[in-house]
C-alpha cells in the first residue's frame, strides 16, 4: 500500500499557497491548519451575486459572471463541508436563489443560464442546438440541490422537499444504469445529514444497485474522464466501500503515482481549441481545486506518510 511522502505533501502544500486561488488556500488551511471556516466564507463570497446565486468562474469550465444553478451547487459543496449554519448571509441568499429559480412545472432547475453563452466556457457548456440538454427534468442538479434545501430545511417548505425526494427516488427506481454526473448528485444528497431515515435507506439501495453500471473498474481507463472507484466510496466509512474495496485501494496507489514533479494533480480534461489561452488559466484553477480533493481524499484513507 502506498502513502504519499512527506515531502511530496509539502510541495503539495506550497503549490497551493502560491498559486491556488484564495478560496483553495483558504479550504486547505481549513482542513489542514485548524483554519478558520470564516476565511472560507470570505474565500466564497467574492462568487457570490446580488440575487444571492453563485457565478464568477466558481465553476472554472464556465466563466459567465452571471449566477448558475451549476456554481451555486458548489457552493453549497463547500458550505456543507465547514458546516455553515443557517444564519450565515451567503447561506439564506443561495438557498433564496435556488427557491427563485425552481421550475416547479417539471420538478427541476436549469443548470446553467442562457446568458453563460456569451463568456468563454468549456466545450461540454455550449447551449446552441442543446436546448433540452439543460432544461427539464435531471437528476443533474436536481438531486444534488434536494440535498441542500435537506441541510437547511428549516428555511425551506416541507411539502416542496417531500414531493422532489419522491420524484427522484421514483425516477431511480426506474434506471438499469445511471450516468456519472447524476449518481454524484444523488450522492450528495444521500450525504445530506437531514435526510430522513427511510429516504436515506431507499436512495442507498437504489445506489448500491446501480453504482455498477457507472464506475470505470478498469485501471487502463482512469488517464480518462470518467467515474474512479474513489468518487464513489471516498471514505473508509461510505456505503459502498464493501462494494469496491479492492478497485478504492488500486485506485489510491493510481492517485498518488500522478501527482507530477510540482508536487500537483491537474485536469484530466482540456477545452481543445475552443479559448485556448482562457483554458491556461482554467487549468491552473482546476490544479488547485483537485490537488486540494487529493490531499483530503487521501487523508480520510490514512494515505498520508508522516
Amino acid at each position: 500500500m502506498k502513502r504519499l511522502s512527506k515531502d511530496s505533501f509539502e510541495k503539495a502544500r506550497r503549490w497551493i499557497n502560491s498559486n491556488a486561488r484564495p478560496l483553495e488556500k483558504a479550504l486547505f488551511s481549513f482542513h489542514f491548519e485548524n483554519g478558520n471556516a470564516k476565511i472560507v466564507l470570505q474565500g466564497l463570497k467574492i462568487f457570490q451575486n446580488a440575487d444571492g446565486g453563485f457565478g464568477n468562474a466558481l465553476e472554472p469550465d464556465l466563466r459567465t459572471p452571471s449566477s448558475s444553478v451549476l456554481a451555486t451547487s458548489l457552493a453549497f459543496q463547500i458550505l456543507r463541508t465547514i458546516k455553515a449554519d443557517n444564519s450565515d448571509h451567503l447561506v439564506k441568499s443561495g438557498i433564496e436563489f435556488l427557491l427563485k429559480n425552481y421550475d416547479e412545472k417539471v420538478q427541476s432547475w436549469r443548470i446553467i443560464p442562457l446568458e453563460a453563452e456569451d463568456s468563454p466556457h468549456a466545450p461540454w457548456w455550449n447551449q446552441k442546438e442543446r436546448e433540452s440538454h439543460f432544461a427539464g427534468v435531471n437528476l443533474n442538479p436536481t438531486a444534488e440541490i434536494l440535498g441542500y434545501l435537506y441541510d437547511y430545511k428549516d428555511i425551506v417548505e416541507n411539502q416542496m422537499v417531500a414531493d422532489l425526494t419522491s420524484t427522484v427516488l421514483d425516477r431511480l427506481s426506474k434506471f438499469t444504469e445511471i450516468e456519472m454526473h447524476d449518481f454524484l448528485c444523488c450522492k450528495r444528497l444521500l450525504e445530506s445529514n437531514n435526510l430522513d431515515q427511510t429516504n436515506k435507506q431507499k436512495l442507498q439501495g437504489e445506489l448500491v444497485r446501480l453504482a455498477d453500471s457507472c464506475i470505470l473498474k478498469d485501471s487502463s481507463k482512469w488517464d480518462g474522464y470518467g467515474l474512479r472507484p474513489v468518487q464513489v466510496a471516498d471514505s473508509t466509512n461510505s456505503p459502498f466501500i464493501s462494494q469496491f474495496q479492492s478497485t478504492v485501494e488500486e485506485n489510491l496507489d493510481y492517485e498518488i503515482d500522478k501527482q507530477n514533479i510540482d508536487g500537483v494533480w491537474e485536469p484530466t480534461w482540456s477545452w481543445g481549441d475552443n479559448y485556448s489561452d482562457e483554458w491556461e488559466v482554467v487549468k491552473k484553477e482546476w490544479a488547485g481545486i483537485i490537488t486540494l480533493d487529493k490531499l483530503v481524499l487521501l487523508r480520510k484513507f490514512g494515505r498520508l506518510g508522516k
